[in-house]
């Protein structure tokens, strides 16, 4: 299934729908951003703010960054939120001794001028950075987001989100060559991520390593659960892959015979599936497609020697082996319309060419006692005695 070629046209429309939602909220919004440049509503804030209850506050802000109108727009009002302002495509204002502070903002000339009480601001300007010039590093936890970092129990957690202490150079290297490994063995899957993803972050705390709709080409990394080459190559395949599928299968109502968002129980007759909601686990058979289609590409060439392989194929044979019981779970082809059956058909086929072709490496592994989030050294632990000489000399 090629989902690659036409994959622009899924996402112009989850761009329609968001010009549409903004139009809802604000009829003069594109008074102020450019209705035909689709690269404005790209901006994953935006997505944020659409569901916002303090929408018409959080606008301003982002407007600030988007609008090609800058000196034709009335002053504003923003909030300093941890003595920073945050404006999309531009950078960071520091401020000293100002948090959780309402400031007004004008245009001079296409330069800020931020005041308090009529008094005219001064501050510090870091400019953003970028990966490959496209895909930018949030560093900062901006309000519209913080409600999305989400504990065990549903409710908001607070997390770490700096240069200092996230984005250090060794984490940032190993990102960067799982990236190019991405590039070099699975280039179609690397394209659809420089285009389409925008924003990267890296940030400590409890929630695991996440995408959502709700901040829409953003994918978020706990690096407290890990910062390893491999850890970054299984990562970026998981959380990517999520923003892709909620493209492709934006029309959630093509896929199943019962709602999307039904409880999974209704669909696999399993009580133990309770409480799971049937669209969102359905998505992990687009991940573990992906991250598989990659992994197997990078065992074929031989890409991971040393402790670096035995993570690796840790990693694989973990993943395969929740492949194999997604595919399992969602086998239920009279529970499909046609676009579902056609990816779960998809999604099957791929697992069983995978498998087929490592299935002796993949019974070697012992990786029954893995929790959610993977754990090398329960991994090494439990498979301390094998020993392939080939590649851990």
């Amino acid at each position: 299934m090629d989902f690659f070629t036409n994959y622009h046209e899924y996402h112009i429309k989850v761009i329609d729908t968001l010009k549409t939602a903004l139009y809802k909220k604000d009829n003069k919004i594109f008074d102020k951003i450019d209705f035909y440049d689709d690269s404005v509503y790209e901006e994953p804030l935006l997505y944020a703010c659409i569901n916002n209850p303090n929408f018409n506050f959080w606008i301003d802000s982002l407007i600030l960054g988007l609008s090609d109108k800058k000196d034709k727009l009335d002053a504003l009002n923003v909030s300093v939120f941890n003595g920073t302002i945050y404006i999309p495509s531009i950078g960071y204002y520091h401020f000293k001794n100002l948090d959780d502070t309402i400031i007004q903002v004008s245009v001079e000339n296409n330069d800020f001028i931020f005041k308090l009480n009529g008094a005219i601001l001064s501050y510090t300007f870091r400019k953003i950075i970028r990966i490959n010039e496209h895909i930018e590093l949030l560093e900062c936890n901006h309000p519209l987001l913080a409600r999305l970092f989400l504990n065990e129990k549903g409710g908001i957690t607070g997390v770490i989100i700096n240069a200092e202490e996230c984005y250090k150079q060794e984490y940032l290297d190993n990102f960067n060559k799982a990236f190019f490994k991405i590039e070099a063995i699975y280039n179609q899957y690397y394209e659809l991520i420089n285009k389409y993803i925008k924003k990267v972050v890296f940030y400590k705390g409890e929630p695991n390593s996440f995408a959502t709709i709700q901040a829409h080409g953003i994918v978020f990394f706990n690096i407290d659960h890990g910062n390893s080459e491999v850890f970054f190559l299984d990562n970026i395949l998981h959380q990517c892959a999520h923003v892709f599928f909620n493209t492709l299968t934006f029309d959630k109502a093509k896929l199943f015979t019962i709602p999307h968002n039904s409880d999974l129980c209704f669909f696999t007759g399993n009580r133990n599936d309770k409480g799971f909601i049937l669209y969102d686990r359905y998505h992990g058979l687009f991940t573990q497609t992906n991250i598989n289609k990659c992994f197997d590409k990078c065992l074929e060439q031989n890409l991971y020697s040393g402790d670096s392989y035995l993570e690796f194929v840790a990693k694989f044979t973990s993943n395969m082996n929740r492949f194999a019981t997604a595919v399992k779970k969602f086998d239920r082809k009279e529970k499909y319309k046609k676009q579902g059956l056609q990816w779960f058909c998809f999604f099957k086929n791929t697992f069983e060419t995978i498998y087929f072709k490592n299935k002796e490496l993949l019974s070697l592994y012992n990786v029954s006692n893995q929790p959610y989030v993977f754990d090398f050294e329960i991994f090494k632990k439990t498979n301390n005695s094998f020993i392939d000489p080939k590649k851990l000399s």
